[in-house]
This record gives C-alpha cells, sequence and structure tokens, in this order.
C-alpha cells in the first residue's frame, strides 16, 4: 500500500508543478478580489500577523501579490515567494531573520509578505519577533499540510487574525469570466466552481478542466489527507469523500456511514470514521455544518451536514451525476454565498421539520430554505410552511430558480432567484 501511495505522490507532485507552471505564465494580470484585500489592508497596524488560509489554490498567492502591488504605494514592501527557486536558498528562520533586516527601510512603514511560508524552517520563531515591533505588518500564506488551524496558533502564540480564502463567488466568477449575469452563467458556476486558474482553460476544453480539478483534488487527498495523518487505509478515505459528495447536504452520522461501508463489505469503526471526517474538513475542502435547534437555542453534537468550498471539485467526485444534482449544488452555492458574508451557518431543526439554513452575525438571524422547483403542494408546504412554524420576527427567504415563485407573497416570506441572491 505504501508503494502505491509513494508512486501516486509521484505523480501528483509532477502534475500539480506542471500546473504550478501554468499558473504563474497564464495569470500575468491579477484581478484584485477586494473582498480580501480591502478586508485585509483594515486589519493591517493591529500588532497581530495575518494569515491567510482556505484550500489549495483557491487564490492565496494570487491575492498576496495584489495586495504587493496595492501596498507598494504606501511603504516598503518585503515580499517573498517561497515557491520562487531564487529563494530556496532561505531555509531557515536564521536566514529568513537576515533576508529581513537586509530589505527593511528604517524611515518607512514595512510590510513583510510571504507565500508558503512553511517552507522556511522555524519561520515562526523569527515572525514572533518581528510582529511585536512597530513599523512593521506581517501577512503569510501556507499550505494546508503546514498550517491549519492549531498550527497557526502554535506558531504565532496567538498573535494573529485569520482571513478564510474562498474560491470565486458567482459575482467573481462573472468578472474573471468577463460574463454578464444569466442562466447559462449561473449553469457553469454552478458545474465547474470557482478556481481561479480554470479562467485560462477554455469552457468547451472540458478534459483539461476536468484533468485540472483532479489535480488538485489528488494533492489535497495525497498531501493534506494521507501522508500529513499518517492514513494507512487509503481507499476508505477516499471512499468516504465521495460519499460525502454524493450525499452533500444531507444529514448523516459516523454510524450511519459505518453501516454504509459495512454494505460493501468494509469493517471500520465509528471513531475511525470520525477522524477521517475531522481530517477532511482540516483541509478545508469540505466545511462541517451542525444543527441548531431554534427552539432551544442550542447546537447538536450528533448528525451534521456537509457542504464543499468548491462546487467543481464536488462535481468533479460526482462527475456522473452532476447534472442531475442541481438542488444539491443549489444549496452548496447558497451556503458558500453566507459564509463569505461572514455568517456562521447551521441547519435548523424545529418541532422535527428542517429549515436549510440559520443564518447568524452578531445580533443578526436570518433563516432560508432552498428550493429548485415549488411546483406542488408538497413542496410548498415543506419550504414555506416550515418557515412559518418559527414565530420569531427575523426575516425569512426562500432562494429558488423558479421564476415563477417570485410572485409569490406569504406572510412575509421573501421569496429571491438563486441568481439575485449570489449576486
Amino acid at each position: 500500500m505504501q508503494c502505491k501511495i509513494d508512486k501516486k505522490l509521484e505523480d501528483v507532485l509532477l502534475c500539480r508543478e506542471l500546473f504550478v507552471s501554468l499558473h504563474k505564465v497564464l495569470l500575468m494580470e491579477r484581478i484584485d478580489r477586494t473582498l480580501y484585500t480591502r478586508r485585509i489592508k483594515s486589519l493591517l497596524g493591529k500588532g497581530e500577523a495575518i494569515v491567510l488560509t482556505g484550500h489549495r489554490r483557491a487564490g492565496k498567492s494570487c491575492i498576496l501579490e495584489c495586495l504587493y502591488t496595492l501596498l507598494t504605494k504606501e511603504g516598503n514592501v518585503l515580499y517573498l515567494d517561497m515557491e520562487d527557486p531564487d529563494n530556496s536558498g532561505i531555509t531557515s528562520f536564521e536566514q529568513l531573520n537576515a533576508w529581513i533586516k537586509e530589505h527593511l527601510v528604517a524611515d518607512k512603514h514595512n510590510y513583510l509578505l510571504i507565500d508558503e511560508v512553511q517552507e522556511i524552517a522555524g519561520f515562526e520563531k523569527t515572525l514572533r519577533y518581528w510582529v511585536k515591533q512597530s513599523g512593521m505588518d506581517i501577512v503569510v500564506t501556507g499550505s494546508n499540510a503546514m498550517m491549519l488551524s492549531s498550527d497557526i496558533a502554535n506558531a504565532f502564540a496567538g498573535r494573529y487574525m485569520r482571513i478564510h480564502i474562498h474560491s470565486l463567488s458567482y459575482s467573481e466568477y462573472l468578472q474573471f469570466n468577463a460574463l454578464q449575469p444569466s442562466d447559462e452563467s449561473l449553469s457553469s458556476y454552478l458545474y465547474w466552481g470557482g478556481l481561479p486558474f480554470l479562467t485560462n482553460i477554455a469552457v468547451e476544453d472540458t478534459r483539461s478542466r476536468t484533468d485540472y480539478l483532479g489535480s488538485i483534488y489528488d494533492t489535497i487527498f495525497v498531501k493534506d489527507i494521507v501522508i500529513r495523518k499518517q492514513i494507512r487505509n487509503a481507499p476508505i478515505v477516499d471512499n468516504l469523500i465521495r460519499f460525502i459528495a454524493d450525499n452533500t447536504g444531507k444529514i448523516f452520522s459516523s454510524s450511519s456511514i459505518v453501516k454504509y461501508l459495512k454494505g460493501k463489505e468494509v469493517s471500520v469503526s465509528s471513531n475511525t470514521i470520525a477522524d477521517y471526517m475531522n481530517s477532511l474538513c482540516d483541509t478545508y475542502m469540505i466545511d462541517r455544518v451542525r444543527r441548531y435547534d431554534i427552539k432551544g437555542k442550542k447546537v447538536f453534537e450528533q448528525q451534521d451536514k456537509y457542504y464543499f468550498e468548491d462546487l467543481g471539485l464536488r462535481n468533479y467526485l460526482c462527475r456522473d451525476k452532476r447534472l442531475l444534482d442541481v438542488e444539491k449544488l443549489l444549496e452548496n452555492a447558497v451556503y458558500l454565498k453566507l459564509v463569505r458574508d461572514g455568517y456562521e451557518v447551521y441547519v435548523g431543526q424545529l418541532d422535527g421539520k428542517e429549515i436549510d439554513f440559520v443564518a447568524r452575525r452578531g445580533d443578526e438571524v436570518v433563516y432560508y430554505q432552498v428550493a429548485l422547483h415549488i411546483t406542488n403542494d408538497d413542496t410548498y408546504e415543506r419550504e414555506f410552511g416550515n418557515l412559518k412554524k418559527i414565530k420569531d420576527n427575523y426575516p425569512k427567504y426562500v432562494v429558488t430558480m423558479d421564476k415563477m415563485a417570485l410572485m409569490i407573497n406569504d406572510s412575509g416570506i421573501k421569496v429571491i432567484s438563486v441568481s439575485d441572491f449570489l449576486l
């Protein structure tokens, strides 16, 4: 088994380096993702490092490059790309410290930007010192395999702020691809997802686009899961990811997965499955969404829902079914919009009924149901009836692709089209 993993790793790394090279060649003109660069700039000067996290190829490096361009107008920028061979000599925290001292400008504000900071052994020893110095701001990105939440907290001893970078939103997808809002544009976004590099591959070149998504998945699977977590039974984890993809937006528990695998003559414990699920969420590829008791105001600890951080990666794993899974994709897209907007998102439970999303942000609470169509009484009752059972006065929405349903006005529940909501 280890030989197979080693061979797969070799193939994955070769493929990854090819796409990295193409990425650097083709994306010469950076599109500023202002949602992130403005937020990063607003947090500078707080005396804490800023760490950009997110799944692979979501655009962390490009955002750092856009930030470099913006900050050169305001001070001295020390930019270090650790994937650049010219920087291969900086391998230790001592060498990093010497490089910083060499490039500092005493009479200017200094901004230290490091891409793939984990390539420098003991980088935290140097950065913990510099983050405390006046006149210095630090922004770094790191590989998922080395920069998970617990690692970041330890590296910066609590003196950091984390900004999670998502793949392109629908509005960014339109901007990157020079598209206007339309049914075709929305379908393309739901089908291919928002990895920025796909902009450089023609939509009609489905093979290359699929191969690219496959290379990203393989890299996450091998480097961030199998190697980092020292998984011995990799096929079970691969099957688990594909099970989650096929059941996007459905409630299930570790024990239900154990029963599913048992039906395939695979024996594994609930605890092992729970550990695997945690590992998958650590990669930032998959998000766990807890259930929330609307009446009791408490979060349940079992039977969660899972959504993918990128629709294209999810569809790659279900490529025989993605044309049939539009409702799952809509629900996943609505979830992503809510978390990008800064909401804590839960699955609502009320007297045995389900509310797709309870979105909370400070004192703000909003309820959402997501429906492909509202074509019969059963669907209407499920989407509107469940919302009407909630007796508080917080806003309630039904998000749908059913244009006829936009005319419905029932008990103050607002109906909005998916395209308008995502924009």
